[in-house]
């Protein structure tokens, strides 16, 4: 054995303390201490105050010395014998000898020179503040020292070897590590890797809307919230690509809505002078005028993902789809290289300062046509100097009071039209935010490795005695192989059941059924009650997952007109 000593000599400013049975003693200087490589099974575990623990509870502190040995050095004492008896480091000490780990390193200093009661005192102080003021690194540390490991060209698999982590816990840490944000978030508690790996990458692009949505979010409702800036960024960019045509042609356009701006004046509030409705042609006539805001429709139409253009279905080849090693019939293209998307549409709005300049008026300020006098009444005389009869301008006053009267309440349904359209756009974006969300959450319920529970079965049973054809629902199939992340449609579900497991089969039923249910829930389903819904969300809801307040307006559990729309 090869060891190095180090004298250090005891010393001390302070007058010695008075001598009592409440007082240290004096152990004796100098100290000799030494560093060696020494074989465990050599060591003696003494008594500890570490009274629970269980080897197996420490499966880190196991993988970390099967892999690199004991890296801190175990803390002895050297008894007058010879013998090396551990203070500190009883639990790397004893998963060494299991591992069967040929040396480990120990700092070895004389055993106290004193009675056996006080070396019992002082080995427990001991042990006691080493544990206690042990600065343990947070989990954020761990975060940020993985990448900077992954920064300096350690890949993933050798992170996870070195730490003891699963591959996909460092893929999180490495992405965690860049934020600070998000390092925050994990050491509060606030969120799991898995959501602060998202923060991280919303605060790495400084989308600092983004991380003050999310670090607010409820943690039950994270997925969801996410889901609602990423449905409103992806919109964003459509908006944008949508604008580009209307740009080039001299249009102002917004990236936001204006019809709350008393900036921009509506095109269907508008009229020409003779109170006739302004035209699209018109409109185009003058772009420099005029801007607009793209907005999508209800109506349901199949798109390019690559270019966004609109593809007409008969282009399509129905039969390939969910196939996707088959070949298109000869002018068709694939079924599955379109996806369903909405069709957009312009709404254009006037610069409310170029008014004079359009020639254009608004309607609410278009004179009606005075009334004929002979129309007003013909028991009036007009006055011998030729100024109208008082009873005349009388009823032409309240006939152009009722006519102003009749374009402000238009001008007033127009505006809660618009309102209302408004809300209903922004809550249909909390529906899809909400479906995509739901998704998540069902993609995950049925990936586990465990057949699906037993509460599920009386849902499943009741659902198909009292809707038989549940299952024959449009697409109910393509969403259920989406939730069992299947690709290759219903030959490969077939193909994956010849060999499936039985609880594997039980969780293909089961996301056949749910699949059928997810049809019906749309990003609509706010809008009418169907017990169809409010039965599988409130199932959904006794299953994990937090209804979001649009899926509560679905079940029938809140009234839509409360729900907040702005924040």
């Amino acid at each position: 054995m090869t060891a190095t000593t180090i004298d250090t000599a005891h010393t001390t400013d302070d007058p010695a303390p008075a001598d009592s049975g409440d007082t240290p003693k004096d152990l004796g200087s100098p100290v000799a201490a030494q560093a060696a490589f020494l074989p465990p099974t050599q060591l003696v575990i003494d008594e500890n105050v570490r009274k629970t623990f269980d080897l197996d509870d420490h499966p880190e502190v196991t993988a970390s010395i099967r892999q690199r040995g004991v890296e801190i050095p175990i803390i002895a004492h050297r008894e007058s014998d010879g013998t090396i008896t551990v203070v500190d480091g009883q639990i790397r000490a004893l998963i060494a000898i299991e591992l069967k780990v040929g040396k480990v390193p120990v700092w070895i200093t004389p055993a106290p020179q004193a009675d056996a009661a006080e070396r019992e005192i002082r080995r427990t102080s001991q042990q006691i503040s080493v544990n206690d003021h042990r600065i343990a690194l947070t989990d954020g540390d761990r975060a940020a020292g993985m990448t900077r490991m992954f920064d300096f060209g350690a890949s993933l698999t050798r992170i996870s070897a070195e730490i003891g982590q699963r591959r996909e816990q460092v893929k999180l840490a490495v992405a965690v590590g860049r934020s600070k944000t998000a390092r925050d978030a994990i050491d509060a508690h606030q969120l799991d890797f898995e959501q602060a790996a998202v923060l991280a990458v919303y605060e790495n692009v400084e989308d600092t809307d983004a991380v003050a949505r999310l670090l607010a979010a409820p943690r039950s409702m994270f997925a969801y919230h996410v889901r609602r800036i990423v449905v409103e960024r992806d919109e964003s960019r459509d908006r944008f690509r949508e604008s580009l045509l209307y740009a080039t042609q001299g249009f102002g356009v917004h990236s936001t809505d204006p019809h709350a701006d008393d900036r921009f004046l509506a095109a269907e509030c508008l009229c020409t002078s003779d109170g006739t409705e302004i035209s699209v042609a018109q409109i185009h006539a003058t772009p420099m005028l005029w801007t607009v805001y793209c907005q999508p429709t209800d109506v349901e139409v199949l798109i390019d993902p690559d270019t966004g253009h609109v593809v007409d279905s008969d282009s399509i080849d129905p039969t390939t789809k969910g196939q996707p090693n088959a070949i298109a019939a000869e002018g068709l293209r694939h079924a599955d290289s379109v996806e369903r998307g909405y069709l957009w549409a312009p709404e254009y709005y006037l610069r409310t300062d170029r008014l004079d300049e359009s020639g254009f008026r608004q309607a609410s300020d278009v004179a009606e046509p005075a009334a004929d006098d002979a129309h007003i009444g013909t028991d009036a005389q007009p006055d011998p100097a030729g100024t109208a009869h008082p009873d005349i301008e009388a009823r032409r006053r309240a006939a152009a009071e009722q006519a102003a009267a009749a374009r402000a309440a238009a001008e007033a349904v127009r505006a809660q039209e618009a309102a209302a359209r408004h809300r209903r756009d922004e809550l249909n974006k909390q529906g899809q935010a909400a479906l995509e969300a739901r998704r998540e959450f069902l993609t995950r319920f049925l990936s586990r490795k465990t057949a699906p529970p037993q509460t599920v079965w009386p849902f499943v049973a009741q659902s198909l005695t009292e809707k038989p054809d549940l299952l024959l629902g449009p697409d109910a199939d393509r969403i259920a192989h989406g939730l069992l992340g299947l690709k290759g449609g219903a030959s490969a579900l077939l193909t994956s059941i010849e060999s499936a497991k039985a609880q594997r089969c039980q969780t293909i039923i089961l996301a056949l059924v749910l699949g059928a249910y997810e049809v019906r829930t749309t990003k609509h389903a706010w809008q009418y009650t169907d017990g169809l819904v409010t039965h599988y969300l409130h199932f959904l809801a006794n299953h994990g997952h937090a209804l979001t307040p649009i899926e509560q307006a679905a079940a029938g559990d809140v009234d839509p007109n409360t729900i907040d729309i702005d924040s």
